[in-house]
């Protein structure tokens, strides 16, 4: 194995680290939500608290790891992740939760921003770009599978506290295995002219902005349609243990879904029209869910959820290289992440409160869809404007 996927390897159980700390408030839903104590609103407060500080820190990381290195503001992330998990495990309060949860987040998002630029970095110019971001990618809906599968079942044996301690092992474990497995990529050193040490342009901002929006509204919707099934599997007359863990086959079938259609769009000229297909039939297979009901039937609905909602998302990191030009690659995860985190905090909320407001799963289920109509749109006005003009020379 090359030293770029060893590299690559750790990096993927970083994110895996990533996607079940975050994850396993969502997981817990009904046990938490079972005594009455915590509403929904709550509940997506305490899971949107995770996210939402990367609004403001992810652009804080970007120009930190300009200046001080992306490694760096990457261990220094896991860390927090590390002792926030292990702190917020033992709070005795809802508002102690809270706090250990932001401080858990403002760690993933220092990793979150970092590990695709690590990532990159390694794998710039190589024909296997796409295929890597697909494996990287897939490490998040593979920490939300493994969360919405094992988490219910040991809280249902060993209580939820017991439960809520796993994320921080893990991230404690991915810590030392990125400490002993990374490296510098070897780059080439060339001089730069006055066009590489610019700044943004207008039009790169804007592509940044596109970029970023498009990566919001898809994680919405894919970690909204593992959060909301559930409820929509209770409402139909399931157990809630049952429920629960039955949702994470959306996540299953998504982890080889998103590697999948990273390495088919290596392969494929028209990536624009596979992308906005795999939207549209996003849109179209999400609407069914609330009708699924509970049988049989309902499994491989949640399966081939699993399998359309998923493959984009190669292809949608790999904008983030064609945004702005090489040099600014930092500075652009942080833009990119920064819509992206404010978008994943405050989604939660939102879509708590429209359930509440509708009196059920099904209003959130629909958001999703359009989410995935929005993709289409931003994906034709991201080609379009950067077809425009030529980059920056």
């Amino acid at each position: 194995m090359s030293q770029a996927w060893k590299i690559l390897l750790a990096l993927t159980f970083a994110r895996i680290s990533m996607g079940v700390q975050f994850q396993a408030i969502p997981a817990l839903a009904i046990p938490l939500t079972a005594s009455g104590e915590m509403s929904f609103v709550a509940l997506g407060t305490l899971t949107g608290a995770y996210l939402l500080p990367g609004a403001v820190v992810a652009l804080v990381g970007g120009w930190l790891a300009h200046r001080v290195g992306d490694a760096r503001v990457a261990f220094a992330g896991l860390g927090l992740m590390t002792v926030g998990g292990f702190a917020g495990w033992a709070a005795d309060s809802y508002e102690a939760a809270v706090l250990w949860r932001l401080v858990a987040g403002i760690g993933a998002v220092g990793l979150n921003v970092m590990l695709t630029k690590m990532a990159a970095d390694w794998f710039d110019g190589r024909d296997d770009l796409t295929t890597a971001m697909g494996v990287l990618v897939s490490s998040w809906p593979a920490g939300i599978a493994i969360a919405a599968l094992i988490l219910p079942l040991l809280a249902a044996a060993q209580g939820v506290q017991t439960a809520l301690l796993v994320p921080a092992v893990i991230c404690a474990i991915s810590w030392a295995g990125l400490w002993l497995i990374w490296k510098e990529p070897k780059r080439a050193v060339k001089p730069a002219g006055a066009a590489e040490t610019s700044g943004f342009t207008g039009r790169e901002i804007t592509l940044v902005v596109l970029a970023g929006s498009i990566w919001t509204a898809f994680n919405i919707a894919f970690v909204g349609v593992i959060a909301w099934t559930p409820p929509l599997l209770e409402q139909a007359g399931l157990a809630p243990l049952v429920a629960s863990t039955s949702a994470s086959f959306i996540g299953w079938a998504a982890i080889f879904a998103v590697a999948l259609g990273g390495w088919l769009s290596s392969r494929v000229r028209r990536k624009d029209a596979v992308a906005i297909m795999w939207f549209a039939l996003s849109a179209v297979s999400v609407v069914v869910l609330p009708g699924m009901g509970q049988g049989a039937g309902a499994v491989w609905v949640m399966i081939w959820v699993g399998v359309v909602i998923s493959p984009a998302a190669a292809m949608i990191m790999a904008l983030t290289v064609q945004a702005a030009r090489p040099h600014l690659r930092a500075l652009v995860m942080g833009i990119y992440f920064a819509i992206y985190y404010a978008g994943m905090g405050i989604a939660p909320v939102l879509l708590g409160a429209l359930a509440e407001a509708s009196g059920g799963a099904e209003a959130p289920i629909y958001a999703i869809c359009a989410l995935q109509i929005f993709c289409i749109v931003a994906w034709i006005a991201f080609r379009r404007l950067r077809a425009r003009s030529a980059p920056p020379a």
